[in-house]
């Protein structure tokens, strides 16, 4: 077990990936104390992903505003950010990736895991949507209040730093959307070095859009290598996705640089096995959780 805050994944799980970034494993939308406990009990998986909000605690005794574990619009659960981080620190065997939805409930939240960042010997993301992306029908997380907060306490800590998106199911199977644009990747690489980031930081990125913009991903990836810089690839279950481009996208990038945290039935039609063949092995998405897909689409 290591003793370093925040270890990066690759060292983390070195004996289990050797260095292959899309063998890293999954729990998606781990927000309520059942999927925890599960998730917890399953050595297969390596990295937790969890929403953070403002609500109120299911099990509680009055209606105080905390820090809580729920994806919105839900603003209840039965468990707690506080509760959550105990359970994964004490554990020690699984990374995490906290996303926050709101500066409001980043802010909320400081006081917590400064309180437990001394334990923090297993991977912590930061993760918030900090740029404007494609089909803004959301609004991002305050980009300076979340990267100085971020830097100032947590410097150990990868930031997983995206852009706002939204993939609209219409007819049936057809999605329509907008494709990340050049001015949104440099408004990206403008902030953080407006910022002074020096840490690991990932950009999290939609399957469905990323597949289609290489050379953008590639420059990206080329200004920021300071930051020990990677991409990880997400994408909702009912994205329509090119396989066969984000294929293309990952090994072209190369699996030592690119997460992968997609759904099973989108996992078995990539083919990266000529990016993996000096990094044995097999990749397995794990989803615990069936959301409810309106409350992921936007």
């Amino acid at each position: 077990m290591s003793s370093k805050i925040s270890p990066n994944p690759k060292e983390f799980f070195q004996s289990q990936i050797s260095g292959n970034l899309t063998k890293i494993t999954w729990a998606h939308g781990v927000n309520s104390q059942e999927d925890l406990n599960k998730t917890l009990e399953n050595d297969k998986i390596m990295m937790i992903e969890a929403d953070v909000v403002i609500g109120t605690l299911t099990n509680g005794t009055n209606d105080t505003l905390i820090p809580i574990m729920a994806h919105p619009p839900t603003s209840s659960s039965d468990l707690s950010l506080e509760i959550f981080l105990k359970d994964v620190l004490n554990n020690g065997k699984h990374g995490i990736k906290l996303d926050f939805k709101s500066i409001e409930a980043f802010n909320a939240s400081l006081s917590i895991l400064k309180q437990h960042h001394d334990k923090m010997t297993i991977p912590v993301w930061l993760n918030a949507d900090i740029i404007n992306g494609p089909t803004k029908l959301s609004s991002p997380v305050n980009a300076n209040e979340f990267l100085s907060g971020a830097a100032e306490n947590f410097p150990e800590c990868t930031l997983s730093v995206g852009w706002t998106t939204s993939l609209l199911p219409i007819l049936g199977n057809n999605l329509i959307s907008d494709d990340y644009s050049q001015q949104q990747i440099q408004e990206m690489i403008d902030t953080l070095a407006k910022n002074n980031i020096t840490q690991t930081v990932t950009y999290p990125v939609r399957a469905g859009i990323a597949a289609n913009s290489f050379s953008l991903w590639s420059e990206l990836l080329k200004n920021t290598t300071k930051n020990n810089s990677t991409l990880t690839i997400w994408s909702h279950e009912l994205d329509n996705v090119d396989a066969d481009k984000l294929s293309k996208l990952i090994r072209d990038i190369g699996v030592d640089k690119v997460y992968v945290d997609v759904p099973d039935n989108l996992w078995e039609k990539l083919n990266i096995s000529a990016a993996a063949d000096n990094l044995p092995g097999i990749f397995m998405v794990i989803s615990i959780i069936a959301a409810n897909f309106i409350l992921n689409i936007f």
